[in-house]
């Protein structure tokens, strides 16, 4: 919350409370005057106070002005005070003339001391005695005499009429000035720059015809008591504009003039003792000042309040009022409310409190004339030079008060509305709330964004979620809108340039209702999770929405047996429509154009879109199995996925081929088992070659040195098979006579195979994914064709062309088993955020709603469990590993889709459109001081974005009665909505 202009509420306090017990030895002694928070009161008497505080204050400061010279006959000597600007100046210079130059004579601290031996004799006896001297030492040292001449005055003139400018105080002085230095001590002539004080605010709340002042809160314009176009101006005349003048006039006395005696004047012989600082002698601490918050509670006799003339603020008409010292009275008005509960003071207790102000002025002002010289004698400080300090002190220390009474005022509000919640609310306390009022307010809650991964009546792969993460590392599912939609063309993913993905599965459309505070949030953040379960696997394609049915993919990554990835999202918040619209105004018509493109082109882009597919049943489709057939074969699912994505076999080696006799599931499943056996056993049979190899490359270079180390294996095989065996018995001869075995051992990494090693045939393009072993293509070659199940011959094996494979059909969720969703229906996901933004700009006039886009930051967080005998640990996959980690789900999607020509049928797709709701200020700061309620700017931004989501009018999702007619009452340009917002 803000700082009430650096409000401190407890020394506040201390200083009312010091304050009331002058107040108490003034008024009668049954009076009891509290502070307004101590005494029950209404809502409208802030307002009262506040007026009240504001019109003391103002002939409190008049009361100060008036011994500064501004009286009343200079404000009627002013012209059109009303119409033209007046403006309080003080000027001031010094100027400074050499007078003499003297030697003086300084004594020495230190003093000589001289001894003198003498012998003498008294008969025959010699005596010796000693005698001392002691001589002191003065210095010879030139002082330098400096007339310095001082000159301030302070005026008052109106417009730009300095020529005929009002003399209010004025003084010049003199004093000499003694250096130890040739150099003159200050400027010859130093001219201070003018301070002015633009009066103009405070003498149109004075009417000078009445002496009266007439400061008021137009209550139906204003936020608050203290947030309103009034207050305001009176707090930027009095804390702002006023407290600088004040202060930079101060500064002149109490460091200008002091340094020319407690700097510059460093005569040779100090003088006994230094006159006191101004500041010191002159403080306004003792004053009495009257601008104080408090009420009075009413005392009711017999039904009928005792006190109802309480209410008349000036001393007016009052026959046993006391006589006002002051010139000004405050406004005169009677409160035609009976019998209410508290008052402000009395108009005599007003005027009582205003002459002990004076009253405590001239008391301090006697002092002062027993202390300081008369005016007209040419001391550098007078008594003129103290009554300007003292009033300049005293006015300081009345805007402070006044800034402190009305800052109490809020932090009344504050701590009221704290008391009966019981908490101070903060923006998770509001978004806690806003979790439960959603599930009544609307007919279509909001639900967590948490979706479980597999098929329909099966036990889950894996969960997805977007959480946010607070400063206890506590995660949470977001809530959002959500609605199936039904797409018109299955789902095109592009891979690269040649292949491009069918999904045909679900879509669910979300609408994400985000809030924050410009000042005073949390430190919260979102992360987009996924979670594998064991001997589970799916793929995650995130990207951004292009059109319709178009995805295009930014990142992508498998899971697989209890892999856990969190990828932290950033949220990019797009200028609002009214701020877009502003800031376009003064643009050229080609700028306007260049910028709308480019505002569409950010809007379009900023649906976030996250693709979730199943491997296993593709696996079934793209194999030739039934449906479901591998769900307990946990063996051979983990090989198909080793051999698709570390070794990219093609698919034809491992499917089951279309038999002219009927199989059964089982037998299906068993050829493809058989199917994977052989290829496996070529891959393993090509790693044990590969590792014999380097292991004879290793042995060479232990026994050979460097010139046979320079052979590789391919140079060794050019020999005939004997000499080739005969040159590896030669070399591995040295290492069984002990003396090479100090070397590396056998368990230490192989060096990296030959650079001249040809790769595997079909290799992608998508990066660096490793590639299948040497020679491994040829050895395929013998096991390419489908190995027949026991009970079928060989000759049974069909030669005609297979036939085409299964199509499974995606799961469709059933929409009567919750009455809260809505049935599929087609929409054009990039068209939402514009249609949002064209009703956001027609509604939200406060520019609080801006379309946001989502996107996924670089580094990555995947906590993986090698095996199942040990822990699992978490690592941090940056761009490079996140970028390796695409390609390979790249290759997988591109491997079990063929290439693109076989759609993929069990997928879930999620597209996350997202709004942010921006308060400038926190929760407590927002109903506080913009009297705004949040709960309601919330609820008119979600039926927004929820009629985009849901395409329903905004009524239409009020689930009870009550609100909709609150809401048709309350915000009728919500009936205006209908049909502007449905996709």
């Amino acid at each position: 919350m803000s700082q009430y202009y650096n409000f401190d509420e407890n020394v506040f306090r201390d200083d009312v409370e010091d304050a009331l017990q002058t107040v108490e030895k003034i008024l009668d002694a049954d009076r009891r005057p509290r502070p307004a928070e101590e005494v029950h009161h209404k809502y409208e008497n802030k307002y009262e106070l506040a007026n009240y505080m504001t019109n003391i204050s103002i002939v409190a400061q008049m009361n100060v002005l008036e011994r500064l010279g501004f009286t009343p006959q200079i404000i009627q000597q002013l012209e059109d005070t009303k119409t033209k600007t007046t403006t309080l100046r003080f000027e001031a210079s010094e100027i400074c003339t050499f007078l003499k130059e003297q030697t003086v004579d300084v004594p020495d601290p230190y003093a000589v001391e001289t001894v003198k031996e003498r012998t003498s004799v008294l008969g025959s006896t010699p005596f010796k005695s000693k005698s001392s001297t002691i001589h002191k030492v003065i210095r010879k040292v030139n002082e330098y005499h400096w007339t310095v001449k001082a000159h301030w005055e302070i005026t008052i003139f109106s417009g730009t009429e300095v020529d005929k400018k009002i003399m209010l105080q004025s003084r010049d002085s003199s004093t000499i000035v003694v250096t130890q230095s040739k150099d003159a001590p200050m400027e010859k002539v130093e001219k201070h720059t003018p301070v002015d004080l633009n009066l103009t605010w405070m003498l149109k709340q004075i009417d000078m015809e009445n002496k009266a002042t007439g400061f008021s809160i137009d209550v139906t314009k204003a936020n608050t008591p203290r947030r309103n176009e009034q207050v305001e101006a009176s707090m930027n005349f009095f804390c702002s504009r006023m407290n600088s003048w004040l202060y930079n006039v101060k500064s002149h006395f109490s460091r200008n003039l002091q340094r020319i005696i407690s700097s510059i004047h460093n005569p040779a012989i100090p003088p006994p003792s230094h006159q006191e600082k101004l500041a010191r002698q002159c403080s306004a601490s003792g004053l009495f000042q009257p601008i104080l918050p408090i009420l009075e509670e009413n005392k009711v006799k017999d039904g009928e309040s005792v006190n109802d003339e309480l209410l008349i603020l000036e001393g007016g008409d009052n026959a046993d009022a006391p006589q006002s010292v002051s010139t000004l009275a405050l406004p005169s008005g009677i409160s035609h409310a009976k019998k209410q509960e508290c008052q402000l003071l009395l108009g005599k207790d007003t005027i009582q409190l205003l002459n002990a102000q004076v009253k405590s002025i001239d008391t301090k002002l006697k002092s002062l004339n027993e202390v300081f010289p008369a005016s007209h004698q040419m001391k550098l400080f007078s008594i003129a030079e103290a009554t300007v300090f003292l009033m300049l002190d005293h006015s300081e220390k009345l805007c402070l008060q006044y800034q402190h009474a009305i800052g109490y005022l809020e932090k009344m509000l504050e701590n009221q509305l704290v008391a009966a919640i019981g908490k101070r609310v903060t923006n998770d306390d509001l978004e806690e709330f806003v979790r439960f009022h959603n599930a009544k307010f609307l007919t279509i809650p909001p639900k967590p964004f948490c979706h479980a991964i597999g098929r329909p009546n099966r036990f889950p792969y894996g969960v997805l979620s977007i959480e946010s993460k607070g400063d206890s590392d506590n995660t949470i599912p977001i809530e959002t809108m959500m609605r199936p939609v039904q797409m018109e063309a299955p789902l095109e993913v592009p891979l690269n340039a040649a292949t491009t993905l069918q999904l045909t599965g679900n879509t669910y459309l979300h609408g994400w209702m985000h809030q924050r505070s410009e000042s005073g949030g949390t430190n919260k953040s979102f992360q987009l999770s996924a979670r594998a379960r064991q001997f589970s696997s799916f793929m995650l394609v995130i990207g951004t929405m292009a059109g319709p049915n178009k995805l295009n993919p930014k990142d992508a990554i498998i899971l697989q047996n209890k892999d856990e990835v969190l990828i932290p999202l950033l949220l990019e918040e797009i200028p609002s429509a009214k701020e877009f619209k502003d800031a376009i105004e003064s643009l050229s018509p080609e700028q306007q154009r260049f910028a709308k493109s480019f505002r569409g082109m950010q809007l379009e882009s900023s649906v976030f879109g996250v693709a979730v597919i199943q491997i296993k049943p593709q696996l079934e489709a793209l194999l030739g199995l039934p449906e479901d057939s591998l769900a307990k074969e946990i063996k051979l699912t983990e090989d198909l996925m080793e051999l698709f994505v570390e070794y990219q076999v093609p698919s034809d080696l491992l499917s089951y081929d279309e038999l002219a006799v009927a199989v059964s599931t089982s037998e299906k499943v068993d050829i493809v088992r058989q199917n994977v056996k052989a290829v496996m056993s070529v891959v393993e049979g090509t790693k044990e070659k590969q590792l014999e190899d380097k292991v004879m490359v290793a042995d060479m270079v232990l026994s050979s040195g460097l010139e046979e180390a320079s052979l590789d294996l391919a140079s060794l095989r050019k020999g005939s098979g004997e000499s080739f065996r005969r040159k590896q018995k030669e070399m591995a001869a040295p290492l069984r006579s002990g003396p090479s075995r100090s070397g590396p051992s056998r368990s230490s990494p192989p060096p990296p195979p030959p650079s001249g090693a040809a790769a595997p045939r079909g290799t992608m393009s998508f990066g660096a994914i490793p590639s299948a072993p040497p020679m491994l293509s040829a050895q395929m070659s013998v096991s390419s064709a489908p190995m027949p199940s026991v009970q079928q011959s060989s000759s049974a094996r069909p030669t005609e062309v297979a036939k085409p494979l299964n199509k499974v059909q995606p799961p469709v969720p059933d929409s009567s088993s919750d009455s809260n969703v809505l049935p599929f229906q087609a929409v054009d996901f990039t068209s939402i955020p514009k249609t949002l933004d064209a009703t956001i700009e027609k509604f939200d006039k406060d520019s609080t709603l801006r379309s946001t886009k989502l996107k996924t930051m670089d580094t990555w967080s995947r906590k993986r469990q090698p095996d199942l005998l040990t822990k699992p640990t978490t690592n941090t996959l940056a761009a490079k590993d996140v970028k390796s980690e695409s390609n390979k789900a790249y290759d997988l999607l591109d491997a079990i889709s063929r290439s693109g020509s076989l759609p993929i049928a069990y997928s879930d797709l999620h597209v996350v459109v997202c709004v942010t709701h921006c308060f400038e200020k926190d929760v407590m700061a927002t109903v506080v001081e913009d009297n705004v309620n949040p709960i309601e700017k919330l609820e008119i931004s979600t039926l927004l974005l929820g009629s985009a989501v849901h395409g329903a009018e905004p009524l239409e999702l009020i689930a009870e009665e009550t609100d909709r007619v609150r809401f048709e009452s309350s915000f009728p340009r919500l009936l205006e909505a209908e049909g502007s917002v449905n996709c």
